[in-house]
């Protein structure tokens, strides 16, 4: 059984509800990258196999933009300093195309959502604290702020001081953060702030009070009601947010936390350690899908959650790509690993009614190369020269125009140097031995013939051993004659796919 199905089935189990509620959720501060993307992915297939369990659910994803603005990040002007301590929805967005600093980052997130076929439900922090949706449970945190710090203190090295507050309070002239408040008991709080202002206020009608990270997650899954929330590591390491979470989700709110997996964080292929924003190190869900199909990038996510997962930019990416294939073929199929099949059909977004003609990433990668980067030519040779989409519907061939669009993108930005290559213009100045000659005027032959890849990859070794030559030689030479380089793409795909004028007069050295 698919982990998805299980935690499913786990969620059904523990409460017999209306509608079930899977949350994830971002504090929209900065790019999200594809490691906490694995967060939102993972309650999306969760939430998938609770909606095909026949019971009513919803993805709440929430932006915690009323967090504050806590430091200029690179790129920002220095100027922005003087934002700090405010709420991330009422920092000007540096770049002047949005709103907000938040809503800069909020937009570009709610479209890779869509772009990978995640249904979800948003909340904004910022409106739910303003319109002091959270009253009742600010005033629990405020009546118990000695217990929660108890329980915070038990994992930190530095305790929190007596006169700790669970609450941040916005001031309502400067708008940053106070550093002095008080609670009055029920809803009021006064506090002062280093601009001057003082006030008091009662925070069921005033919503300038949020709570603190630590005080307002499980406050949430209070609130809400939440049944499904993975989280990273780093939260659930010991003493991390979910350990004090749960602590205060129990004995402060009287709820029973949401069932929460620990997932393994993501790693660029090749590169050094987990993905992270500090490090540098990080690639958007957008940048990915300039080299991914949704439903192959989808498929990576699938994999087992407590297993790191590499994205791969290099050469891996043809397994990647060979492996949702395979998956593919196994669902339509029905034969192979059960899991695999699964798998499958949580990664594509809509189910096809038949199994459409796949082009392999690797043929898109050399067809897309021949073709100079022409879709609508690399297309027509994949149709008349290949006869990779001879009987492919239209369907089929929109898929395979995506497939090599990616397979452009990857060899043009990131893929290594071995993968790429270009055809020759001119006949180059290139020795050939007599031996080797014979063998590729027989190819040339067949090449007029129009046999396709896989037979010319036979008779090359077979003419070769045929004329007393060496297949690594004739390799070579053909590599020469038509990339000036020794070695490239698999020869008797490639020679099948070029123009066959051509390839015949190149074969024979003919300009």
């Amino acid at each position: 059984m698919h982990w998805a199905d299980k935690y499913a089935e786990q969620v059904i189990r523990r409460k017999e509800k209306e509608k079930y509620l899977v949350e994830s959720g971002i504090s929209p501060s900065g790019i999200v990258h594809a490691g906490n993307f694995r967060e939102i992915m993972t309650q999306d297939l969760v939430y998938r196999a609770l909606i095909e369990k026949g019971v009513n659910a919803v993805h709440q994803f929430v932006f915690d933009d009323y967090d504050r603005f806590r430091k200029v990040p690179k790129g920002v002007p220095k100027e922005y300093g003087e934002y700090i301590g405010m709420p991330l929805s009422r920092v000007p967005d540096p770049h002047g195309c949005h709103e907000s600093y938040a809503e800069h980052y909020e937009e570009p997130l709610l479209e890779e959502l869509e772009r990978m076929g995640i249904v979800a439900s948003v909340v904004r922090m910022t409106e739910e604290y303003v319109e002091c949706r959270f009253a009742e449970e600010v005033k629990t945190a405020l009546k118990n702020r000695n217990r929660i710090r108890d329980i915070l203190n038990r994992f930190r090295s530095e305790p929190h001081p007596p006169d700790w507050m669970p609450t941040v309070v916005y001031c309502s002239r400067c708008g940053k953060e106070v550093q002095e408040q008080e609670y009055l008991g029920e809803y009021r709080i006064r506090y002062s702030c280093a601009c001057g202002h003082s006030e008091e206020f009662d925070f069921r009608k005033k919503g300038i009070v949020k709570l603190k990270w630590r005080v307002d997650w499980p406050m949430r899954w209070t609130h809400y009601d939440v049944d499904f929330e993975s989280a990273g590591k780093d939260h659930h390491a010991a003493g991390g947010s979910w350990d004090t979470g749960v602590l205060i989700a129990r004995e402060i709110f009287g709820h029973e936390p949401p069932i929460s997996p620990v997932y393994e964080f993501i790693y660029l292929k090749g590169a050094k350690g987990k993905m992270s924003s500090s490090a540098g190190n990080v690639v958007s869900v957008s940048q990915l899908l300039r080299y991914f199909e949704p439903a192959v990038l989808r498929y990576l996510y699938t994999m087992k959650i407590n297993k790191a997962l590499e994205v791969p930019l290099d050469q891996d990416i043809l397994n990647a790509y060979n492996y949702f294939d395979e998956a593919e073929e196994a669902f339509f199929s029905g034969e192979g690993d059960d899991n695999e099949r699964r798998r499958y059909s949580l990664a594509v977004i809509r189910l096809p009614e038949e199994k459409p003609v796949r082009v392999p990433f690797s043929v898109c990668v050399n067809i897309i190369q021949v073709a100079l980067g022409n879709k609508e030519r690399a297309l027509e040779i994949l149709t008349r020269r290949t006869g990779h989409l001879k009987d492919a519907g239209e369907e089929s061939r929109k898929l395979a125009a995506e497939r090599l669009e990616r397979a452009w993108n990857w060899v043009n930005e990131v893929a290594p140097e071995q993968f790429r290559f270009k055809v020759l213009e001119e006949l180059p100045s290139v020795s050939v031995p007599e031996k080797e000659a014979r063998v590729l005027e027989r190819i040339a032959d067949l090449v007029e013939k129009g046999a396709d890849g896989t037979l010319l990859q036979e008779k090359i070794r077979e003419y070769a051993e045929e004329e007393g030559a060496s297949a690594r030689e004739v390799f070579r030479t053909a590599y020469r004659l038509l990339l000036g380089a020794d070695r490239g793409p698999r020869l008797g795909p490639f020679l099948a796919s070029l123009d066959p004028d051509f390839a015949c007069k190149r074969l024979r050295r003919k300009a």
